[in-house]
């Protein structure tokens, strides 16, 4: 029976030690009720928590854009095909105009004829510095309608070059395939390369005239 109460009496002081150390750390660390405190030492806080703090700097993305379409060089000039007369035959040469060159710009091109570059030594025009007329594309078929005295003017050969100059010309135009011709308003009969001529209204077509072009 005294072996237990020495044993009881040994736990009730270890619970009783443990009950006095529990309310000493608690009262240790309450905050004074008279609003005094101590202050501690800059070294003694732990992990750095006393450093200043850093921000981090905001940084600015800046993209590069690259330029648009509408940005892009425009063309000022393209180079065209003319078609001239070298002896009997024709000869293609090309000339710079202004863009985009429509049938009508290459036609008046045609008609002021060879200038003094190189390329045209030789050279000549069956077409009158005074020809007129007005070209009206619709569905690939460029119509030439010019005035009475294109025809008067010249000889039957003149005539059939003319023709050849004026129809080789449009033909190489982008979405011109076919010439019709008409004076003031009334289509007309022309000659083809080969020497027959077509029926009033008929349009005539590049290979209708390309046994006219020089080999170069």
């Amino acid at each position: 029976m005294k072996r237990h109460d020495s044993l009881y009496q040994r736990k009730l002081h270890v619970f009783s030690c443990a009950i006095l150390f529990v309310v000493l750390f608690v009262s240790s660390c309450a905050v004074p009720s008279d609003g005094s405190y101590q202050k501690v030492a800059p070294s003694d806080i732990p992990f750095g928590l006393n450093e200043p703090q850093t921000t981090i700097p905001e940084t600015t993305t800046t993209l590069a854009l690259s330029p648009s379409d509408d940005t892009a060089p425009i063309a000022v000039s393209e180079p065209i095909d003319l078609f001239f007369i070298s002896n009997l035959k024709i000869t293609r040469v090309q000339r710079n105009v202004a863009s985009p060159a429509s049938p009508a710009q290459a036609l008046s091109s045609l008609v002021e004829g060879p200038n003094s570059s190189p390329e045209y030594v030789g050279l000549r025009s069956a077409l009158p510095a005074s020809f007129a007329a007005t070209v009206d594309v619709i569905r690939g078929v460029a119509r030439v309608d010019a005035t009475r005295a294109f025809l008067d003017s010249l000889s039957g050969l003149d005539q059939k070059l003319a023709i050849a100059q004026i129809v080789l010309t449009l033909t190489s135009r982008p979405g011109v395939g076919q010439v019709l011709f008409s004076v003031e308003g009334k289509l007309i009969s022309v000659p083809r390369g080969r020497g027959d001529s077509v029926a009033s209204g008929v349009p005539v077509t590049y290979d209708d005239y390309s046994l006219l072009i020089s080999e170069q």
